[in-house]
């Protein structure tokens, strides 16, 4: 029973990173129009948000870009980072997964971007991407950490 359990968590963690790459590596293929006409309305719904809780604030399109490179590289981190750890159980040995993976799928992703019309690969948003990553890998790190320690003191070890 724990190692059907174990491997359906494994497999969904496992469909889920690769449904993420994909939908990473198709916002990639679409050419510049297809791509800022899925972030334009994005654009003007928070610009009106602000606007109407009377902030003087607005966004331009390249915020929303980035912070959106940032967000979906930083689900992608939380995914290799939770299936990295499906498989090897050891908290330190998921960084040594979920980073160079993350990284590799960053790099790809820009150069997908050199083929579109309009789009073009960019070293800044490899290291936005890697940044979305490396920031999740190191929540769920801590996330881990604390969660091992309460174990550790709640079943009365001592915790390394």
């Amino acid at each position: 029973m724990k190692n059907k359990k174990r491997f359906i968590v494994r497999l969904t963690l496992t469909l889920l990173c690769v449904a993420a790459v994909g939908a990473i590596f198709y916002n990639s293929s679409l050419d510049a129009v297809e791509s800022t006409s899925q972030s334009d309305p994005m654009v003007d719904g928070i610009n009106a948000f602000f606007t109407s809780v009377g902030l003087p604030v607005t966004v331009n399109d390249f915020i929303v870009r980035k912070t959106a490179h940032f967000t979906e590289y930083a689900v992608l981190g939380t995914l290799l980072s939770l299936t990295a750890y499906s498989y090897v159980l050891r908290r330190k040995h998921t960084l040594l997964i979920a980073l160079p993976t993350g990284a590799a799928v960053a790099v790809c992703d820009e150069l997908i971007q050199m083929f579109p019309a309009g789009r073009s690969c960019e070293i800044r948003d490899m290291l936005i991407d890697f940044s979305g990553v490396l920031f999740a890998a190191l929540v769920i790190q801590l996330i881990l950490y604390l969660t091992h320690r309460h174990r550790e003191k709640k079943e009365g070890k001592e915790f390394e």
